[in-house]
């Protein structure tokens, strides 16, 4: 047994003594010297120029190990803690490197950086390694990290492939596994290949074909993508968020070439909602131009996307159609629906809106929507043109009670407007409503107290049949100001020619700074104070005056025009207060007669109104212009 013990004991003599020669060999060798040649190398295989940010190391095993600290690749495209070469033994020590296999530890892939080498001409590279594997590697996308933890093997079959790649990570939290095959590197032709991606709910399977000639990396072919949650999904990678419920699909034919993302023949499908089109984007992912036509829409369901879509992002430069066969809104259909789009870091420009509204409404607009902390700033223009009015307001739960039926019914609109989420403003607008037509501003604040700030010239109105619209006005208890100007306004069939209203808008009545009528029944009448609505304070001071007293006295159904035998020219001045269905007259009225004291009662409300009931001095002035005597 002893002698047994001493032959194994001298039999590790060779094994220490070789030990030792290497490690005297590599102790010797200056590996400085190695750098170039490995710089060189790896470069070349790359096809980016390598830089190394500390000194070159070994490590012996198997095979050495060559250990590059600090790698980073072209314009910081990779970067890596180290990057450890496996290399054959006998051709390191007379300074010939061949490698064996690569593992990157700890890289930075930046998919921004990455555009500058797929776009670079010339042949496939080639990979004359037997295993690359990748460690805890991060791949940053244009919104922030897309992966973690990333693991991946390559294992090419030649230094030409085909290749087998294999790869686990995780993306926001949730672990992801890659599989994909590559064809052959033959200069000059097509790779075949096939990916799937599948992780946090979703899975991506892309099957092609990649090309490498004078224009740099091109690939394309058909792309199907399904997700147990369509929403989640979507905003997992930098879309907005949708209002979808459970899964949903989407298939294209991908094209990648010239900087350029396309997927043409799209199409998705989630919660019944189906959407086709085709987006063209810039490498980015952040520019480019995306049309999308949607059947039919539930509006409601998607307004927190439109409000997201609003929102913007820092750096975005996206044209966007829209265009929708239905869109449900109020338990009323709008067809026709079409917007074109402009975002623009964090603004929205609104090229142009299309729309069709119940009433046979015509809807278009373009303009520009910004933010404001979290409200939205549109300024634009707005032209509306509806046959029926009234199922339009209908529509908007505006029901116009009290309007005489044959009045708002067709109505053309174009005017100019902003919207800072507290008050719309309108500089300028042409509006034919009915009959008249209608140029003017405003402003209103939609608050818990409506003000409205109007001013508006009138080329003819006829005010009964919107006389409701005004006792709606101020029963919500809307306050503002009003200037309005007509060239003939018709009220109870009396015409008023050159009629100037000039009145601040108060709970239940006017203050009128202004009221004036260049002409009713050849009569001048102006007026100023506070007519009041609900209660009997109105208060108004006013000078009239008239040729033909005879057409002013016609105008009250119960008036003596008639029998009038002088029609001299007569001026009045004075006071009506009270409530309008009972307002006292008093002042004082000249009249070829002499002057008398103007008195008496005017109802402007009650059943045939306007109505006046003089007093005894107005009385016996109208009986001394009728010839009939008094004193």
């Amino acid at each position: 047994m002893r002698p047994r013990r001493r032959k194994r004991r001298w039999a590790a003599i060779p094994v220490v003594l070789v030990s030792a020669l290497l490690f005297g060999l590599f102790a010797e060798l200056d590996l400085d010297s190695f750098r170039g040649r490995v710089v060189d190398s790896v470069s070349a295989w790359l096809d980016r120029p390598v830089t190394l940010g500390g000194r070159l190391g070994i490590r012996l095993a198997a095979n050495p190990v060559l250990v590059l600290p600090e790698l980073e690749v072209g314009d910081r495209l990779l970067t890596a803690r180290e990057a450890r070469i496996t290399v054959a033994f006998w051709p390191l020590l007379v300074g010939r490197i061949e490698p064996k296999s690569i593992a990157l530890v700890g890289p930075s892939i930046r998919l921004a950086a990455f555009a500058a080498w797929r776009t670079s001409s010339g042949a496939w590279p080639t990979l004359p390694i037997e295993r690359l594997e990748i460690t805890d590697a991060v791949v940053e996308g244009p919104e922030g990290r897309l992966l973690e933890q990333l693991a991946l093997t390559i294992a090419p079959a030649s230094p030409v492939g085909p290749f087998d790649v294999r790869g686990t990570g995780r993306s926001g939290g949730e672990p992801v596994r890659f599989e994909m095959t590559l064809g052959r590197l033959d200069s000059g032709r097509p790779v075949g290949f096939a990916a799937k991606v599948q992780g946090g709910g979703m899975e991506a399977a892309l099957t092609g074909a990649a090309n490498r000639g004078g224009a740099g990396l091109e690939l394309g072919g058909p792309l199907k993508l399904t997700a147990a949650d369509a929403s989640k999904s979507l905003a997992r990678i930098g879309i907005v968020s949708a209002p979808f419920a459970g899964p949903g699909t989407v298939e294209a034919k991908l094209a990648w070439a010239e900087g350029r993302v396309t997927f043409s023949d799209f199409a998705f499908e989630s919660d019944g909602t189906r959407v086709t089109g085709r987006i063209d984007l810039a490498e980015s992912l952040r520019a480019g131009e995306v049309q999308l036509a949607f059947g039919r829409l539930e509006a409601e369901r998607w307004r927190d996307t439109v409000l997201e879509l609003r929102s913007g992002a820092d750096g975005r430069d996206l044209s966007v159609l829209l265009s929708a066969e239905a869109i449900s809104l109020r338990g009323a259909l709008v067809r026709q629906a079409r917007a074109e789009l402009r975002l623009l870091d964090r603004q929205m420009a609104l090229r142009q809106l299309q729309a069709l509204a119940p009433g046979g409404t015509e809807i278009t607009a373009f303009g520009r929507i910004s933010s404001t902390g979290t409200k939205p700033v549109y300024e634009g223009e707005i032209d509306l043109l509806s046959d029926n009015l009234r199922v339009a307001l209908a529509w908007l739960g505006l029901e116009p009670s009290g309007v005489a039926p044959d009045r708002l019914r067709r109505v053309q609109v174009s005017l100019r407007a902003s919207f800072d989420g507290e008050r719309v403003t309108v500089p300028s607008f042409d509006l034919k409503l009915d009959t008249s037509r209608m140029l003017g501003s405003g402003s209103l604040v939609p608050a818990a107290t409506p003000r409205v700030d109007l001013r508006v010239a009138i080329d003819r109105i006829t005010l009964d049949p919107y006389l409701p619209l005004f006792a709606l006005a101020f029963d919500a208890g809307v306050l503002g100001n009003l200037t309005a100007s007509a060239d003939l306004a018709t009220w109870q069939g009396i015409g008023l020619r050159d009629l100037d209203i000039d009145a601040v808008i108060l709970p239940g009545g006017l203050d009128l700074r202004k009221f004036r009528v260049g002409e009713v029944a050849a009569a001048r009448f102006t007026a100023a104070g506070r007519v009041s609505l609900a209660d009997a304070n109105s208060d108004l001071s006013f000078d009239l005056t008239t040729r033909r007293p005879s057409e002013l006295f016609r105008l009250f159904a119960n008036g003596d025009a008639a029998v009038l035998a002088t029609d001299g020219a007569i001026s009045a001045a004075g006071k009506l207060q009270g409530a309008l269905f009972d307002l006292k007259l008093s002042g004082a009225v000249v009249s070829p007669e002499g002057t008398s004291n103007l008195d008496g009662r005017v109802d402007l409300t009650g059943p045939g109104a306007p109505t006046l009931h003089p007093g005894p001095g107005l009385r016996r002035m109208i009986d001394r212009l009728a010839g009939r005597g008094g004193r």
